[in-house]
């Protein structure tokens, strides 16, 4: 095979291939203000698992609403999942029964409060610039 033709081979396969990043806008809402918000971006079970995420953000939740701006590495399937730091330790507290109980959300409500939610139940579809709402919780009102 000719050079030239190697070349504009590989370089059609680049296009095909190349992952396109995706802006995605994520409205931060919660019933409580103050404390810090973080946002995780996990895109399999296996990252969701093992709290290997793909993007992440933070920020001062001054107000009950906040909004953050993340670059994901293509349009897929992600889980966002969101807490809110209100006592300015840098995690997701939780009770002798490991209830969170500091406010949290994912991009989609979770069918049960009982158990940890698998990344099916808490994926969202990203497929271009997107506008996302993540309403963060305390743990007695989902």
């Amino acid at each position: 095979m000719s050079c030239f033709l190697h070349y504009l081979l590989s370089s059609l396969i680049f296009l095909f291939v190349n992952p396109t990043p995706q802006q995605v806008s994520v409205e931060i809402v919660s019933t409580v203000a103050g404390g810090k918000v973080y946002l995780a971006v996990y895109d399999s079970a296996e990252g969701f698992a093992r709290d290997a995420y793909v993007a992440d953000a933070h920020a001062a939740m001054g107000a009950a609403h906040h909004e953050l701006d993340l670059r994901l590495p293509d349009a897929g399937d992600y889980v966002l999942a969101a807490y809110q730091d209100l006592n300015g330790n840098g995690e997701l507290d939780r009770n002798l029964l490991g209830i969170p109980t500091e406010p949290y959300g994912f991009g989609k409500l979770p069918p049960s409060k009982w158990r940890a939610p698998a990344f099916g139940e808490v994926m969202t579809r990203v497929s271009g610039a997107e506008r996302i709402r993540i309403e963060l919780r305390h743990w007695k009102e989902y």
